[in-house]
């Protein structure tokens, strides 16, 4: 664990980076790099091609034929440097409200090149998705950047839950499958309206750095990953002849923090400003979740509240319980934090019980946690008449409790199930449909780059002033922020706070959006909070891409 400043603030968000998003106690299994019939069958491995004219248009036979061009160039560059891509490309179809969509699958390693002599630094694993038709009238389809968190995720979470044109099929309430998952048809999959590429920062999924003790730290920073994955980008778009295509970057959790630093470090180091940003899940400034301040607890107790009521604890729907307790957080709970004595408790008394009344917790408990109840004793104590714990990542999602006599939960249960889950999932999906040939582990969450990650040492990680320089600098860009209700790692009300901060004239505001739906972190777990997303992220777009 990194540490940060030495005041007790500081050590409780040391404790959060480390933990709270990727929990430390979580050794991620090596998934093998093979596994059966992910989605009925292999799918046809195809040679690198131009594509198949006769079904395009003349413009756009010219950009698949630059883009192939492009593609080929680079290949004989790699060629010369004793790179290999191993790069496999595929055909598949995607059955659609709209009628089947056709699109082809590009699996590669991209080089990460590094120094002054550009040596080779890294293998950095995509997988690419372009739709076959294509509109000239419309202009270049958009493509979208997807990342995950950590740090230390690998992208299948997003790519196998949400936007990819396979899903693992989750329960109707978002309940764990039994192995292995299986992976159905994602009738919301982005690939409706824009491209996709999904990257594995390095040490995540199958990148890995060339010389894994000498050169891998310096891209497990805040600053190093996010020059690295601006670098990936920049790549791709040469490679693919792209650079004439709307481009937009999508990143859940800690993916979400480092598309706000990428947005930044592409306008200063690459000369791109992007089109739009999609934060799912996200956290962009640390110090407004941080569990011994004020507004941390403010800020979570409305998502306890939304789980309470929907686990039948309080009363009232989900919706409402959380819409009371933001009332409530923003005034009483607020004032009754920052005059709390601790030698006279009982002037606190109507606080505490209202803090009890919502997140349905008893008084006791509340004030012996001073009214700020910590996660971990809400996911702990809600439910201990039951002998069972909630999840952290979703208030909504329950297990049985694996030590009721340990002073802390071990694991969390939801975060810790979706390994296997996922894990398994990409590597049959990657062999089978994607054909993909590697010995490689797959690495979905890698404690080693979460445990070794290099926070700020003097200050707290924020990504608003990055976000607020794009917002400057790039007056056309649009911003969503994407919430599950029931998150009790990074809050709704966080991010509602944070944008509220920005520096946008009256008329602009509305260039930043944050939305919330049923679910939790992983909202998409659930086909309503799956499709809810989609329609968010293709609002996005399409409102990025209007003429003005």
């Amino acid at each position: 664990m990194q540490p940060l400043p030495t005041s007790r603030r500081s050590r409780s968000l040391s404790r959060l980076l480390a933990t709270a998003l990727l929990p430390a106690l979580l050794l991620a299994p090596l998934a093998p790099a093979s596994a059966a019939d992910a989605d009925g069958g292999a799918q046809q491995d195809l040679p690198e091609r131009a594509g198949s004219a006769a079904a395009k248009s003349e413009g756009a036979k010219s950009e698949g034929a630059k883009s192939e061009t492009a593609k080929a160039d680079a290949s004989k560059a790699d060629d010369l440097r004793g790179f290999d891509s191993q790069r496999s490309v595929t055909s598949h179809s995607l059955p659609l409200p709209g009628g089947a969509l056709a699109y082809t699958a590009t699996a590669e390693f991209l080089p990460l090149r590094d120094g002054a002599k550009e040596e080779l630094a890294a293998r950095i694993f995509t997988v690419t998705y372009t739709a076959d038709s294509k509109t000239p009238a419309a202009g270049p389809r958009p493509v979208t950047f997807v990342f995950n968190g950590g740090p230390g995720a690998a992208s299948a979470y997003m790519h196998l839950g949400a936007a990819g044109p396979k899903v693992v099929a989750f329960g109707p309430d978002g309940a764990l499958p039994p192995p292995p998952a299986p992976l159905v048809d994602n009738p919301d999959s982005w690939l409706a309206f824009t491209d996709l590429v999904f990257i594995d920062p390095v040490g995540t999924g199958y990148s890995r750095a060339v010389k894994p003790d000498e050169t891998e730290k310096r891209f497990w920073s805040v600053d190093g990953d996010a020059r690295s994955m601006a670098e990936i980008v920049r790549l791709w778009l040469t490679r693919n002849g792209r650079w004439s295509s709307p481009t937009f970057l999508a990143g859940e959790s800690y993916g979400g923090f480092r598309i706000a630093k990428m947005a930044d470090e592409l306008i200063d180091q690459v000369g791109l400003a992007v089109n739009g940003l999609i934060l799912v899940s996200p956290v962009v400034d640390f110090a407004a979740i941080d569990e011994d301040g004020i507004l941390g607890p403010a800020w979570k107790l409305p998502s306890m509240a939304a789980s309470a009521a929907a686990l039948g604890r309080t009363s009232g729907t989900p919706e409402q319980a959380a819409a009371a307790a933001e009332r409530f957080a923003l005034g009483p709970y607020l004032t009754g934090l920052a005059g709390l004595d601790y030698g006279r408790l009982d002037d606190a008394r109507d606080v505490f019980a209202e803090v009890a009344r919502i997140t349905g917790l008893p008084v006791e408990t509340v004030r012996r946690q001073r009214g700020r109840v910590p996660m971990g004793v809400f996911t702990r104590e809600l439910l201990r008449d039951r002998g069972r714990i909630l999840s952290i990542y979703d208030g909504t999602f329950t297990a049985p409790d694996p030590d009721p006599g340990a002073p802390r939960v071990p694991f969390d249960p939801f975060l810790k199930g979706t390994v296997p889950t996922y894990s398994t999932a990409f590597a049959a999906y990657a062999h089978d449909a994607l054909a993909v040939r590697t010995e490689q582990p797959y690495r979905l969450l890698s404690d080693r780059v979460n445990r070794n990650w290099e926070w700020p040492r003097m200050s707290v990680p924020s990504a608003v002033d990055a976000l607020q320089t794009a917002l400057t600098l790039q007056p056309a860009l649009r911003v969503l922020i994407v919430h599950g209700r029931t998150d009790l790692i990074t809050p709704y009300m966080a991010s509602r706070w944070v944008v509220s901060r920005l520096e946008l004239p009256e008329g602009e505001r509305g260039r930043v959006a944050v939305t919330v739906h049923p679910g939790g972190h992983m909202m998409y777990t659930r086909g309503q909070g799956r499709a809810a997303l989609a329609a968010d992220a293709r609002a996005l777009i399409a409102e990025s891409l209007r003429p003005r």
